[in-house]
């Protein structure tokens, strides 16, 4: 096996930081460098894994769980701290973690303490240290013994006056099933642990479900529990108590019932800027509208949003009962207007006629109307450099109903690779027009109410010059965003409409005289593409929560040229010379196409995780086309597929690529698999290791003339799965991160015998890929 230069160095580099440090050269004289932690218990419902964050100390950081490789580092640096190329050393690395008998002792009292929350009341946590060679290794014994058990579960909400006579609304837990009449199925259930955090859900369940019922004034505490343990049965009797409501929380001896609330009056302040206005008092509008029970204020500038559309984004209804629920929906729909920078929401409460009422204040700041924005990036695509750049102009309220309207130039440059002799240019303009609503007839009210919601339209030019051909595409679509507004991680999609023309003013007479007859007479030639499609996404993503296991599923189906083809049989149109009907004497292709992908990650600990990802995808063409368009075929190879292989250099099946005769084209498909794992490990600073395994191929749907084995068999096809491994480094910038991922192949489809097996013979020049990208790859 053969290295590069830059491969030696590393090698030597390694060698030198695993030969040449000592992990205990920092340790003070009398301290241990602490090595390992152990936990063991006797009940195996505890995973050791979930218990780590109760350890107060832990070892220094293992990279890939192996190897503490940013300790070495640390121990590379002198002790003269004056002199910079320490301290450089130092930052980069980690440094020793010194054993400390009192965080033992923190450590045993926290996971004890975890114990008696989820009912083992008699549990014990011992600990054991064993030092040896300026090494300490703690060990914890867990001893759970047996839990304590829920035998008997009671409440009552109390008499009429500690909810003010509501008794349709109000009843008592029924204790046989565990269920209640007023506030659902209950999470405390006979037979189940003394565990205080369900507990603690149990009382935030049933405050939620009284305080969308009216009760403003009811909150957590208002509940508390009274147990009766029993040590010989290791049993407890349960009861639930509401506390009475009190006029004032440090006297209660005026026991008041809880009173329910509604909403009277509901204002709106289009533009109010708390660091201007002291308070609503100090705000003087220059315009007011009154519609009903809602009243919107405007500022100097006026009516900037119309009131209609702020309404439409307000859940909380004057005249009904106070509901948190609309409180929040009313928050999350205002935060969602482009044509809002913030939004604050805060009652005031009232008594009239012996009523308690509520008046509701939205506070609401706009956010500036026009941006402009530029940016400009390296590119490397199957090795190929170049840059592309944009600039972007958007209005985020063209309509005053917090619409959006953008305009977006682009441009792309690439030096091609030597086999070409001319360059790659891609310029481009887009406009978009986004409504915060579903704009379509027919829909009911409470699906637009309940949704939040986008319709979009958008228009798009692109020249893209390359040295096959010339081409011109004009796109235009109208599609419909939305997710519920409870369920945020649901996302749907669906394309109504997408059109798009492609016009080649040049082909290359090379070029074209290599493509296979059907690919010259359905992929480089005028056409229409007119679809529409669907998709669905579901993901637990929350960029708030950090180190949370994330799983993404996502799901799409296209269908395109139906409708055409259908009105064109009906009239009995005439059909051009691919014998295939045509539309202002211009092909249309027809097809349908669906995806599926699914990827996870797991966080190990707290600078570890293993990703995983599955994605397949078939298009089948059919009636008016023979073979897919070229921009709907899919591709094997690349930064987010397998990495061993450049983009678009695999596949499809056991097809075997000529060097400078084989297209691009050839080495596109209909079917298309992807199965990838990578360990990602924390190194230091803002970088990040990996390493990775990818398999997967694509295949054709046809035995296509020009495209020998790449037909997909269903006795044959997990023998062309391509396999390849490989190392990556990554700096995470939190906002963006830029990735650089190393690709060996190891099982290459379209060699023969045991040549497939490529790790056996490695080649630097030819079995390895190199990938620059943005992003992680699934």
């Amino acid at each position: 096996m053969k290295f590069s230069p830059v491969g030696y160095f590393f090698m030597f580099v390694l060698i030198g930081i695993y030969s040449s440090c000592s992990v205990t050269k920092f340790v003070p004289e009398n301290d241990f460098l602490l090595n390992k932690v152990h936990v063991e218990s006797d009940n195996a419902e505890f995973n050791v894994v979930e218990l780590q964050p109760y350890i107060r100390q832990r070892p220094n950081y293992k990279m890939f769980g192996l190897n503490r490789t940013q300790l070495q580092i640390y121990s590379l640096s002198g002790k003269d701290t004056s002199k910079w190329i320490n301290r450089v050393i130092r930052r980069l690395g980690e440094p020793p973690v010194i054993y400390d008998s009192m965080l033992v002792y923190k450590t045993e009292t926290e996971l004890k303490k975890l114990l008696v929350n989820k009912g083992y009341l008699h549990a014990e946590v011992s600990s054991s240290v064993k030092k040896q060679h300026k090494k300490a290794e703690v060990s914890y014994l867990i001893q759970a013994k047996s839990p304590y058990r829920i035998r008997s579960f009671s409440g009552e909400p109390g008499d009429s006056l500690l909810f003010n006579g509501w008794t349709d609304s109000v009843q008592p837990l029924r204790t046989s099933t565990g269920e209640s009449a007023i506030f659902g199925a209950t999470h405390v259930k006979p037979g189940n642990l003394f565990d205080r955090n369900v507990l603690d859900e149990e009382r935030q369940r049933i405050t939620n479900t009284l305080r969308n019922r009216g009760y403003y004034d009811f909150t957590k505490e208002s509940i508390y529990y009274v147990a009766d343990t029993a040590s010989a049965t290791h049993s407890v009797d349960l009861q639930l108590v509401f506390r009475p409501y009190t006029l004032s929380r440090e006297d209660d001896s005026e026991r008041k019932p809880y009173p329910r609330y509604w909403i009277d009056k509901v204002y709106i302040y289009a533009d109010y800027d708390p660091l201007r206005y002291g308070g609503i008092s100090s705000y003087i509008p220059s315009d007011t509208v009154q519609m009903g029970n809602y009243t919107v204020y405007y500022g100097e500038k006026g009516q900037s949003i119309r009131p209609k559309a702020l309404l439409e984004k307000c859940f909380i209804t004057p005249g009904s009962l106070y509901m948190e629920k609309q409180e929040e929906l009313t928050h999350t729909a205002f935060s969602a207007m482009k044509a809002l920078e913030n939004t604050n929401i805060h009652f005031q409460s009232k008594m009239r006629n012996n009523t308690h009422l509520l008046d509701c204040y939205i506070l609401t700041m706009p956010a500036k109307k026009q941006t402009f924005s530029t940016s400009l990036e390296g590119t490397n695509s199957a090795g190929n450099l170049g840059f592309a750049s944009s600039w972007t102009y958007q209005h985020r309220n063209i309509f005053r109903g917090s619409e959006a309207f953008g305009v977006k130039l682009t441009g792309a440059y690439e030096s091609m690779s030597e086999n070409f002799s001319e360059n790659y240019l891609d310029l481009g303009i887009q406009t978009t027009l986004t409504f915060p609503k579903i704009v379509f007839p027919f829909l009911r009210h409470h699906f637009i109410r309940q949704s939040q919601a986008s319709t979009e339209f958008s228009l798009s030019y692109n020249y893209q010059t390359r040295p096959e051909y010339n081409r011109i595409l004009l796109s235009g679509g109208l599609r419909y965003i939305w997710q519920d507004r409870v369920k945020r991680w649901e996302r749907h999609q669906f394309n109504l409409l997408d059109v798009n023309y492609v016009y080649l003013p040049r082909v290359d007479d090379v070029f074209w005289s290599n493509l296979p007859p059907n690919a010259a007479l359905f992929s480089y030639l005028n056409q229409f593409i007119v679809s529409m499609g669907y998709s669905y996404t579901y993901s637990n993503f929350n960029p708030a929560v950090k180190r949370r296991n994330i799983h993404t599923f996502r799901s799409s189906f296209e269908s395109a040229g139906n409708v055409l083809y259908g009105l064109s049989s009906l009239f009995n149109a005439s059909k051009g010379e691919n014998n295939s009907y045509e539309l202002f004497d211009i092909y249309f292709a027809q097809y349908l196409k669906g995806d599926l992908d699914y990827s996870r990650t797991v966080f190990v600990d707290r600078k570890n995780a293993v990703a995983w990802h599955v994605g397949i995808g078939t298009a089948v063409p059919y009636a008016n086309s023979l073979v897919l368009p070229f921009e709907k075929r899919y591709y094997s190879g690349g930064a987010n597929s397998v990495r061993g292989w450049a983009v678009r250099t695999l596949g499809p099946g056991s097809y075997r690529a000529i060097p400078h005769e084989t297209t691009f084209y050839e080495q596109s498909g209909d079917i298309k698999l992807d199965l990838n794992i990578e360990y990602r490990s924390h190194l230091f600073w803002k970088m990040e290791l990996a390493a990775f395994i990818d398999a997967g191929n694509i295949w054709t749907i046809d035995d296509y003339e020009g495209q020998e084995n790449g037909h997909f068999r269903f006795d044959k096809f997990y023998k062309e799965i391509a396999l390849s491994y490989g190392l990556g480094i990554r700096l995470d910038f939190n906002f963006f991160l830029l990735r650089m991922d190393l690709g060996m192949k190891v099982y290459n489809p379209a060699l023969d015998g045991r040549e497939k097996w490529t790790v056996l013979h490695p080649n630097f020049k030819e079995n390895f890929a190199w990938h620059f990208a943005v992003g992680y790859p699934f």
